[in-house]
């Protein structure tokens, strides 16, 4: 089994800066398939709520918060017996685990 940490917008704030609202996410992940990204059941747990600035699109490497919320969520799965492996994704937050 394995899974890979992913960001997802979950809303938006207007304001004089707008700012997107999302988490990471621990998702399933199936080798040699399509994995759909919107399916909720292939969630297995989620990071606190940050804030991007909607012209960014991603979380930032070098934001405190950013760190924090992934580091906050990799400790969850870790809790829970998944173990971290080397290869990662594309974004500096794709970790992926198996268990």
């Amino acid at each position: 089994m394995y899974c890979e940490i992913v960001y997802q917008v979950t809303g938006e704030r207007w304001g004089i800066f707008p700012r997107d609202t999302g988490e990471f996410q621990a998702r399933m992940s199936i080798p040699d398939s399509i994995n759909n990204s919107d399916s909720h059941d292939t969630i297995i747990k989620k990071s606190v709520k940050i804030e991007i600035m909607s012209c960014s699109f991603t979380p930032d490497e070098k934001s405190k918060r950013h760190r924090e919320a992934l580091a906050g969520l990799v400790d969850k799965l870790v809790k829970a017996g998944w173990e971290q492996i080397p290869e990662g994704g594309p974004e500096w937050y794709n970790i992926r685990f198996h268990k």
